[in-house]
């Protein structure tokens, strides 16, 4: 039997525990975790996890040690999100319980699962090889096929809960609501592939169709643009700031230290936007720009986003939604509550965020490691999808003889789990005259 903590958060309820199987080898087990915590185990323990240290973030993987990758960007979105729980518990009264950290935790760490390698360049050519037969890649969309289908050895993914679901669902619309076929390569920001439309119908059962009209409402598709969802739950939109916030500090520290982003730059965008931020976030910018230039800033700098994550923190707030856009009202509390910062704080993570965009990501340095990483997914697709004997066995024993799409999206499931690493060791193989050893890879 499994022993479970007594007391039960009332912020949830018994449908928020819920997983869609009813494993005999969980039951064998004794734990005195609670669900969301064994949520967070095996996220943690998961090989998909574990690939995240071999996967780019931002700066490519095989360009140093000291930068982060997404493994080290997903654990400090798991610190910021529980930090942002946690202050939220104690300065704000949440209905009649409190934030589960450790469901924020596990969300966070899942958040990037997904992501195939290369970075955002690799999510771009693995949508246009998709393309061809009518289908999409998007990393958000592959993090819950991962979660609900692919991951472990059941069928059923990790079999999480299904507040833990709901958590990593940052855009709960299927793909084909939003998707325009004029835009090309890029795909639209959805969680949900149409083979995996079963598990999200179940994550969706205990909401009424108020609630659901509302999770799954969407922009419609514009000239030259995809449709963009409305609404995410209270617990993914913690995890969507914490997301944003190790991007604009995190990222934009790797990116000072290694000297992609002059300290002029730095300096003009927190001057413009200091006067309009809360007191404890403009301090920290005024004695960051006080300082002066010390010769060397890598302590400065790291202080100031140590300084500026504590200020983000401290400084989000919730806001309640207890009605649809039709004024219909909201029962679950993973519904009626939203995380958001004030526009000072949105305009300054912006900010930070453009200067990694534009200093970082649009440089020379970047793009042409991303133009060969999309270049070696499409070239690794074309080669397995016309010959299945190039996977491994496990790929190859779902390989259907009727059905090119399924077999595309086991070719596509099978790449996006790559590494860079191991992605540039199978193309070496493939298509370079050194060809690599037997047993590396």
């Amino acid at each position: 039997m499994i022993l479970q903590k007594n007391t039960q958060n009332p912020f949830y309820n018994e449908t928020d525990s819920e997983r869609k199987a009813d494993l005999p080898d969980a039951k064998a087990r004794v734990s005195i975790r609670d669900d969301f915590e064994r949520d967070y185990g095996r996220i943690l323990h998961s090989a998909a996890f574990r690939r995240l240290q071999a996967k780019t973030q931002v700066i490519a993987v095989s360009e140093g040690d000291f930068h982060r990758t997404r493994l080290t960007h997903s654990l400090e979105v798991a610190q910021i999100a529980r930090g942002i729980a946690t202050s939220l518990n104690e300065n704000t009264n949440v209905y009649n319980g409190k934030i589960d950290t450790s469901l924020i935790e596990a969300a966070a760490l899942a958040h990037d699962l997904g992501h195939p390698p290369f970075g955002h360049q690799g999510e771009r050519a693995l949508n246009a090889c998709m393309r061809r037969f009518d289908l999409n890649f998007e990393g958000n969309g592959h993090t819950f096929r991962l979660l609900t289908a692919l991951e472990g050895h059941h069928g059923y993914g990790l079999n999480l809960t299904r507040a833990g679901l709901l958590s990593i669902l940052k855009y709960p619309v299927p793909m084909k609501m939003l998707n325009n076929i004029r835009v090309e390569d890029k795909p639209p920001k959805s969680s949900i592939f149409d083979e995996d439309m079963a598990a999200f119908r179940w994550v969706l059962e205990p909401f009424t169709e108020v609630e659901i009209n509302y999770l799954t409402a969407y922009s419609g598709i514009k000239e030259g643009k995809h449709g963009t969802t409305l609404a995410k739950t209270f617990e993914c939109s913690i995890v969507e700031l914490a997301d944003d916030i190790a991007y604009a500090t995190y990222d934009l520290e790797d990116s000072l230290k290694l000297q992609l982003i002059p300290q002029e730059a730095l300096k003009d965008v927190l001057t413009d936007c200091s006067k309009n931020c809360p007191e404890g976030i403009a301090n920290a910018i005024n004695r960051f720009l006080e300082a002066g230039d010390t010769g060397d800033n890598k302590y400065k700098n790291k202080h100031l986003c140590a300084d500026l994550v504590w200020g983000f923190i401290n400084h989000v707030s919730i806001e309640e939604v207890p009605f649809d856009q039709d004024g219909q009202p909201l029962f679950s509390n993973r519904l009626k509550y939203r995380a958001f910062v004030d526009e000072g704080t949105r305009t300054l993570l912006a900010g930070l965020k453009q200067l990694v965009i534009t200093h970082v990501i649009k440089s020379q340095r970047v793009q042409t490691f991303e133009w060969r990483g999309g270049h070696i997914i499409k070239k690794l697709f074309d080669a397995m999808i016309h010959d299945k004997h190039l996977l491994p066995q496990d790929e190859k024993s779902h390989w259907s003889v009727s059905s090119d799409n399924h077999n595309a999206r086991i070719v596509c499931d099978y790449l996006s789990s790559m590494t860079d690493n191991y992605a540039l060791k199978i193309y070496s193989r493939l298509f370079e005259s050194a060809g690599g050893k037997l047993f590396d890879i």
